[in-house]
């Protein structure tokens, strides 16, 4: 998105400090084909060049930042994306099979007391379904949700006495990625999908962040409710795990 908007200022802000630090070095924390050329392009900026006909290509000033303080940026941010694991559950109800959802609950909390008035939420992490819902009662800070969770006196009292009526939308926006083409697949999607709520200020918000797709042609831009884009994801990620079955069933056959 960085990459793609030279004059939106994207930045990534993660606890970790070693991870960001590897963010900012050559040395990218995690290896995929054409990241490294994305990020340089986006974090770095680029001079001016003179080609052999004359021409100037303009260069770009750096709007790829990455930070450790998630306050300071989350509360500076129109869009935020909540990209966080979502892990199996090792243990309690549903270990083994049910999604553990904890840290993206943890990370929804944190942007509920700081982000600013009309901030759009983005679920990007693979949730599951009314996901968004929870995400909704979070940042509305629902005394009846606040009361089911585990959360200490202080925490409800700031949820409840810093955040009134304050309007947020949340939108689900999930990613149908492959390791080896994840870029690709990135710069030349096969649809984007965004979900929002039906109503007026919902579909605002489902709009600014189409816009923010400004390389994708508006005919891959899908815009359904939210449960229709989380269950989306979890029936792609379904498919391919029955195909991948599928396959090592035949494969077995095979080796027969």
């Amino acid at each position: 998105m960085a990459y793609s908007n030279p004059d939106i200022t994207v930045t990534v802000v993660d606890m970790n400090e070693e991870r960001t630090r590897r963010w900012q070095s050559r040395h990218l924390p995690i290896h995929e084909p054409g990241l490294s050329d994305v990020v340089r392009m986006a974090r770095d900026g680029t001079e001016a060049e003179v080609k052999a006909d004359g021409t100037i290509m303009p260069g770009r000033q750096p709007n790829l930042f990455f930070s450790t303080d998630c306050s300071k940026y989350i509360a500076m941010a129109d869009i935020i994306f909540l990209s966080v694991n979502t892990p199996t559950k090792s243990n309690g109800l549903g270990a083994g099979f049910a999604t553990d959802i904890s840290m993206f609950e943890s990370a929804a909390t944190s942007v509920a007391l700081i982000a600013k008035p009309g901030a759009v939420i983005v679920e990007k992490s693979t949730v599951p379904c009314r996901t968004a819902e929870m995400v909704y009662d979070i940042v509305s800070a629902g005394l009846s949700w606040l009361l089911s969770t585990s959360r200490s006196l202080t925490d409800i009292r700031q949820l409840r006495f810093h955040r009134p009526g304050v309007p947020f939308e949340v939108l689900s926006n999930p990613e149908f990625l492959a390791e080896g083409t994840a870029i690709a697949d990135l710069l030349h999607p096969s649809r984007v999908l965004i979900g929002s709520s039906p109503t007026k200020s919902g579909q605002e918000a489902a709009n600014k962040l189409a816009n923010a797709y400004s390389w994708v042609p508006r005919s891959s831009i899908v815009t359904v409710d939210l449960f229709s884009s989380e269950l989306s994801k979890l029936v792609a990620n379904a498919m391919l795990a029955q195909r991948v079955s599928s396959i090592n069933s035949i494969s077995a056959i095979c080796e027969k």
